[in-house]
Parts: C-alpha cells; sequence; structure tokens
C-alpha cells in the first residue's frame, strides 16, 4: 500500500469514527435535554405528568424530523436556570411542541 493510499485509508477511518462519536454524543444529549424539559414541566405545573412518556415523545420527535436537535437543546437551555414562571414567560416559544 502506498502512503497516499495508507493515509486516504487512515483519513476515511478518522472520519467514519468521529461521525459516528457526533450521532451519539447528539443522541445523549437530546435523552438530558428532553428529561429535562419534561422534568421540570412536570415540577412546576402538574406534579402527575408522564415524564417518561414526554422524554419518549420528545426522542422520538428528534428521530423522525418532527423535532430539531437544536429546538430541544434550545428550550432546555432557556428554562435551566429561570424560574417556573420566568421560563413560562420567556421560553414559550423554546419550548413550543415539546412540552404543553
Amino acid at each position: 500500500m502506498t502512503k497516499s493510499a495508507s493515509f486516504a485509508l487512515f483519513f476515511s477511518l478518522s472520519a467514519a469514527c468521529y461521525a459516528a462519536a457526533c450521532g451519539v454524543k447528539e443522541d445523549i444529549e437530546t435523552t438530558i435535554d428532553c428529561q429535562g424539559v419534561c422534568q421540570r414541566y412536570s415540577d412546576c405545573f402538574d406534579a402527575d405528568y408522564d415524564v417518561s412518556a414526554c422524554r419518549n415523545r420528545c426522542e422520538n420527535g428528534v428521530d423522525t424530523g418532527d423535532l430539531g436537535f437544536q429546538e430541544v437543546d434550545s428550550c432546555e437551555s432557556c428554562i435551566d436556570d429561570r424560574s417556573c414562571s420566568g421560563g413560562t414567560l420567556n421560553c414559550a416559544d423554546e419550548c413550543l411542541g415539546i412540552v404543553p
């Protein structure tokens, strides 16, 4: 194998591994963000809210493309350090479609 062929193979394998790792990282972050958004809704508005079902809908929405990864991330980031009322007033647009 020539030096340039070895380099090309190494580069291709590295790129493939990086792409796969990015997908895993995004999946993990989506799970964490969906859980956080759904749990926050339960904590603030409805203690009987089914957080697990909400998280599953959220994750499935990202998987099917109905929700974007960035949408979920924006909602979670927006409500992260706000009070319940502050999150409701300031983050409704970011969280629309994730929680009621």
